[in-house]
């Protein structure tokens, strides 16, 4: 399956899910009184989009090609983590209100899936080299705020120091994953950018600029979801060919 059937499946899902959560809010309203089975309701919704949204980001890193791991872990802890979260919303109706432990592993999963989604929107987010730096090194900083924040949770360390830490970690983390975009985009814009050349055929050359080439003729852009291709003429398909028939008879040339 395709990164773009996958990315349909999940906008798909995502709006069944919105949809949903719209219905029980409305259904609360109407019957006068939002319970607490209504509310833990919600958070499973939104526990699905937020574990789904990582999935998708992770399989989009994979797809892309570096930082495979990463985006092979994120996709692989998403699932995880929906378990774990679900379990902390819903334990009271297994253990009869002690749902502490459940609660603690379902706070561990949503901060270690975070630091995954960081780094991995990050990754996703830039290409040149000094970005690609700085949103390696939000991912570095997120997931260190992670392990700090969960010890912090399972431990309940009496002194503030830890909390400090775990707050440093966390705005450097949002400091540099905020960044990385904007630097990306502030040297794309470079007035000396040179052009690339994205493929060449018979030597007819593919290239992309943000100003005008010399000896360039612009083409129409792709609309989203298309990608540009180079073929020679005699690779057209059977279909393609049959194109320019209408029933038996061939078509003049335009």
């Amino acid at each position: 399956m395709t990164r773009l059937r996958l990315a349909r499946i999940f906008w798909i899902g995502a709006a069944a899910i919105l949809v949903a959560a719209a219905l029980v809010a409305l259904t609360a309203v109407l019957r006068g009184d939002f319970s607490e089975t209504d509310g833990r309701i919600l958070l499973t919704l939104a526990a699905i989009l937020y574990s789904g949204g990582a999935a998708l980001a992770g399989l989009a890193l994979v797809d892309r090609g570096p930082a495979r791991a990463l985006g092979m872990a994120t996709a692989a802890a998403a699932p995880v983590c929906l378990a774990l979260v679900s379990w902390g919303i819903w334990s009271f109706a297994f253990d009869g209100g002690d749902s502490r432990d459940a609660t603690r592993a379902a706070w561990s999963a949503v901060l270690v899936l975070l630091a995954g989604l960081v780094a991995t929107t990050g990754l996703l987010l830039v290409r040149l080299r000094t970005p690609l730096v700085l949103a390696a090194l939000a991912g570095g900083l997120a997931a260190l705020a992670a392990g700090l924040s969960v010890g912090g949770i399972w431990a309940e360390p009496s002194g503030d120091g830890l909390i400090r830490a775990i707050a440093v970690c966390w705005i450097l983390a949002a400091l540099a994953f905020f960044l990385a975009p904007v630097l990306q985009r502030f040297a794309a814009t470079g007035e000396n950018a040179a052009p690339r050349v994205l493929g060449e055929l018979n030597g007819v050359e593919l290239v992309a600029s943000r100003a005008p080439v010399a000896g360039g003729v612009p083409i129409v852009p792709p609309a989203r979801g298309e990608r540009l291709s180079l073929r020679r003429r005699s690779a057209l398909s059977a279909d393609d060919a049959r194109s320019d028939v209408v029933g038996d008879e061939p078509q003049p040339p335009v």
